[in-house]
């Protein structure tokens, strides 16, 4: 079965994170969905409270927030971002990136069939404000995830054969 990779591309931080939400209802785990985000997001350190507020279990009205703010699995990725350059990554992609030539961060996903000018468009478009949701997978995981992101909708939602 062939490997796809979906960019979904959102510049309000509410249908991110109803995004989010919607792709755990589907059982979407951090194995399968990156995050990207400028690390100036003023949005991801509200949502870095919440999931740590989650992650440290105060109580169960604090967890029930949090879940509902920044999601469960999939949200609590934003705890564990990882720095590449100007952005914050979280999932399977950190570490494609690190391998990458030069460790640009959307180059790795050159492996999809991306290709250079298209990544330096998702490059410009993070560093502008937007987040990134990347999900990568077999073609019916991939197809799944289109299709619930269409609810959202995104920004922009893009499909890659590998």
């Amino acid at each position: 079965m062939s490997e796809k990779c979906l960019i979904a591309e959102f510049s309000n931080s509410e249908k991110f994170r109803t995004a989010i939400e919607v792709l755990e209802t589907g059982d979407f785990t951090m194995d399968e969905v990156s995050i990207v985000t400028h690390a100036a997001d003023e949005n991801l350190a509200e949502l870095r409270q919440v999931t740590e507020v989650n992650e440290n279990a105060l109580s169960s009205e604090k967890t029930t927030a949090a879940s509902t703010l920044a999601g469960g699995t999939l949200g609590a990725a934003l705890g564990t971002m990882t720095m590449m350059g100007p952005m914050l990554v979280a999932g399977p992609i950190v570490g494609m990136a690190a391998g990458a030539v030069g460790g640009s961060l959307l180059s790795a996903v050159s492996r999809w069939g991306v290709e250079h000018d298209v990544a330096a468009q998702y490059e410009t478009k993070v560093r502008e404000g937007s987040v990134l949701i990347i999900v990568t997978g077999d073609a019916i995981r991939v197809d799944e995830a289109a299709a619930m992101l269409r609810t959202v909708p995104p920004t922009s939602l893009e499909q890659f054969d590998k």
